[in-house]
């Protein structure tokens, strides 16, 4: 082996840190753009009444799920490079992520806040609908009673 490559020998461990370093900048790079490819909202409401909405918001989309699967605690619907994730917190209401595509990019955002208005017009669409049945509930006239009869002598 010719001498002159003797010194860069020497320099290949140092070449390879910082090769290390960069693959793990890249890493670090590609992970914060996968976090931030995500929307997300929080709703008063329980999981199966935020998983039906979620579930119409969809279908208002025409968007049909390849797979959806509601658990105790959490609800997972999957189609194609679109993620909806419905959760149940302690606290009292569900939240919705909503991740399309991989990374983070302007139009995987759009449709992502997009299928969360769908999933809110849906919301409130049921909360029109319990308080138009709670005020025809409230305002039907009580049950006809039959007049008495006199008794027959």
């Amino acid at each position: 082996m010719p001498r002159s490559y003797l010194p860069l020998l020497a320099l290949l461990p140092l070449f390879s840190g910082c090769v290390a370093v960069a693959a793990a900048g890249v890493v670090g790079v590609g992970g914060f753009q996968y976090q931030r490819n995500e929307a997300r909202q929080d709703f008063p409401l329980d999981l199966q009444e935020t998983w039906k909405a979620s579930l119409e918001g969809l279908k208002r989309l025409a968007i049909e799920p390849e797979q959806s699967e509601l658990g105790p605690t959490e609800g997972r619907i999957v189609h194609q490079d679109l993620v909806v994730v419905v959760e149940r917190h302690p606290e009292g209401f569900t939240r919705v992520r909503v991740r399309c595509g991989t990374f983070y990019s302007s139009d995987h955002q759009r449709r992502a806040q997009l299928v969360l208005q769908e999933i809110e017009g849906s919301i409130e669409g049921l909360d029109e609908l319990k308080a138009w049945s709670e005020k025809v509930e409230g305002n039907a006239p009580p049950p006809q009673q039959q007049p008495p009869t006199a008794p027959k002598s």
